[in-house]
């Protein structure tokens, strides 16, 4: 059964390589923008990897045949091929790749030839004009141990059209070479980006390497951005720190490319190797000038790695670290921040200043204006700090959060004060509108006490205790609203209340009235009808009545003033 698919897929093959032959024969030659790529790559031994073959046509074209020469570290691993479902469908093409014998030099040198044939199943085009329209696989041997080509040649396309001479048209594509190298381990950057400042201070670049075989040496191309430069030593030449990983005698050397870019090179006298499998390799110091952009970034290319062997192995892609001027992307639009809280603080200031006058010397405005105006400060520290040890970039979220709170903050300091200064003028207000009707109900007691000590005398005595109660009642009111005034806390709709107050001083001079009435000298009239006002000891004291044994001056309403003597 086997036997008989093989004789198939021989027969196969032969048949389509014939009919193409046939095709070929009457193609004519045209250059058009048409070309068949490959990535460059790097493989271990004994591993596979997919390649994919690329086709870019400006020109349709129905089918295509390559030949791909292998290295002798490559070989094709027989019955890989596949199609790209996208640009060939299994309706419209018919897809076959395998080896064909290589030249007399080919073989001498190891090569192998493998040819890709995409067949037309009818007059159908390749579908779209760019990515892959095939991928097959490879398999690394023992011989891959330096950097080799893979060469595509005899590249034919053609097309359903023909030329007036009647033949079909078809297409020579130009060879393609690319690249494929040992894959050895790789290079990487420590770290994926770096801030700088623009001061002139340094930063450390680690270079650090993951090897799968032994390593006595490389090279590589530096590329930084304007602005940015090495750090030297004393002798003008680059400063570097080497690794753990190097040997004694491994070292590092550099020079100035024709187009800038510097070389570095890592070599030794001898084929002593690095120092395990994985870790920095050597440091280099960058620092910015002022002129150094906000964002750039600097590389290392053209990598080759030398092995223990002394094979030169080139490393595919190129390393890049992203470089930002921390005081263009992060200083400065944090000092911006900053001041602009400082502008809207002295707005503030300013609109405390004209509306709230009455009120912005108080202790509770100074105070909260205070507040604010330390937080400020404190913030323009914390980025002063973060700046100078260098952690602005990664803490720069959390060092700015305060900005926000303390907008709102100086949002909220407005509205208190002069919410404060409608409060004030409105204790003012109350405050004077109380203490004038406190005043009132003082001046209707002080009123009732002056009646009864001068119309009731001989009776006022009695009624002593009940006028210092009122003026108790009446004080107690007066210290209220004096507390409340103090605390800012009368409004308009603040009032005393002195109705029973009014009540007891209207009570006292009634009753005192009466006590009046009833006593001895009521209603005692003088020799010209003259009413009796009160009766006094010669000392002056009042007393209700005459005292037995003692001269008693008698006092008229007349003015008349006259003594006697009560046995």
């Amino acid at each position: 059964m086997t036997k008989n698919t093989n004789t198939s897929m021989r027969r196969f093959a032969a048949k389509c390589l014939w009919i193409w032959g046939m095709v070929m024969a009457f193609v004519a030659s045209a250059e058009a923008e048409n070309k068949v790529t490959i990535d460059n790559f790097n493989i271990k031994v004994d591993e596979e990897k997919t390649i994919s073959v690329y086709l870019e046509n400006s020109d349709p074209m129905v089918g295509l045949q390559m030949d791909f020469k292998l290295p002798k570290g490559l070989d094709f691993v027989p019955n890989s091929v596949q199609r790209d479902e996208v640009r060939l469908s299994r309706s419209s093409h018919s897809i076959y790749m395998n080896e064909v014998q290589s030249s007399a030099d080919e073989l001498a040198e190891g090569i192998k030839t493998v040819r890709l044939l995409i067949q037309p199943n009818g007059v159908y085009n390749i579908a779209g004009d760019r990515g892959a329209v095939a991928y097959f696989k490879v398999r690394a041997n023992a011989n891959m141990v330096e950097t080799s080509e893979i060469v595509l040649d005899n590249i034919v396309g053609s097309s359903s059209e023909f030329e007036e001479s009647g033949n079909i048209k078809g297409y020579h594509l130009d060879s393609y070479t690319a690249h494929v190298g040992p894959n050895v381990g790789f290079f990487y950057l420590t770290e994926d980006s770096i801030c700088v400042k623009n001061d002139g201070s340094v930063k450390k670049v680690s270079l650090g390497l993951r090897n799968y075989t032994s390593v006595r040496g490389m090279e590589a191309v530096l590329s930084l951005p304007e602005g940015l430069s090495l750090d030297t030593e004393a002798n003008g030449a680059p400063k570097f720190e080497y690794g753990e990983r190097l040997p004694q005698n491994l070292s590092i050397s550099s020079s100035i490319l024709e187009d800038g870019r510097t070389k570095l090179v890592l070599s030794g006298l001898t084929s002593e190797t690095l120092k395990g499998d994985t870790g920095v390799v050597f440091s280099f110091f960058v620092k910015a000038s002022e002129t150094f952009q906000e964002v750039a970034e600097l590389s290392l290319d053209e990598i080759i790695l030398s092995d223990n062997a002394g094979h030169g192995i080139n490393m595919e892609g190129e390393l890049v670290m992203k470089v930002i001027n921390s005081f263009i992307a992060y200083y400065t639009p944090a000092n911006d921040s900053i001041q602009g809280l400082r502008t809207r603080y002295e707005a503030a200031v300013e609109k405390i200043n004209t509306e709230a006058a009455n009120v912005k010397d108080s202790a509770i405005v100074v105070n909260a204006v205070q507040e604010v105006a330390t937080r400020i400060e404190d913030l323009q520290k914390s980025v002063n700090e973060a700046y100078a040890n260098e952690t602005l970039a990664t803490i720069y979220d959390e060092v700015l959060a305060p900005v926000v709170e303390i907008d709102t903050a100086i949002v909220d300091m407005v509205e208190m004060v002069l919410d404060y200064q409608q409060k004030v003028t409105a204790n003012e207000e109350a405050y004077t509108r109380l203490t004038a009707d406190i005043a009132a109900v003082q001046a209707k007691l002080d009123a009732a006490k002056t009646t009864i000590e001068t119309d009731y005398a001989e009776v006022a005595e009695q009624f002593t205790a009940d006028i210092a109660a009122l003026q108790e009642d009446i004080d107690s009111i007066s210290n209220e609203v004096k507390d409340l005034y103090d605390e800012v806390k009368l409004t308009a709709e603040s009032q005393i209340d002195a109705t029973a107050i009014e009540a007891g001083i209207e009570k006292v001079l009634a009753d005192a009235k009466k006590a009046h009435e009833g006593s001895s000298i009521a209603g005692v009239k003088g020799p010209e009808g003259a009413e009796l006002l009160g009766i006094y000891t010669v000392s002056g004291k009042r007393v209700a009545a005459p005292l037995k044994g003692q001269v008693n001056i008698f006092k008229y309403s007349d003015g008349t003033v006259k003594k006697f003597y009560m046995k």
